[in-house]
């Protein structure tokens, strides 16, 4: 159980990183204002939410990994 809590902790930290990157690529298009061709905030934006979604999942997985250690150790005290 403990590699569940490992992993999904790397899972966040990744998915959290992938988020910051593209949160600099939408200001750095805020600041320069390239082209329109050289422009996708769309599929940004569906990044932004995928990596969102990616937190939201590996949490939820944490938090039951971590529920499921507290049950096994009640059991077995």
């Amino acid at each position: 159980m403990i590699n569940a809590v490992s992993i999904s902790s790397g899972g966040i930290a990744l998915a959290m990183q992938h988020y910051a990157e593209t949160a600099k690529d939408v200001v750095t298009i805020g600041t320069s204002l390239p082209s329109p061709t050289q422009i996708s905030l769309s599929s940004m934006a569906l990044e932004l939410i995928a990596n969102k979604n990616d937190v939201s999942l590996n949490a939820a997985v944490l938090r039951s990994s971590l529920d499921m250690e507290k049950r096994v150790l009640d059991i077995t005290v």
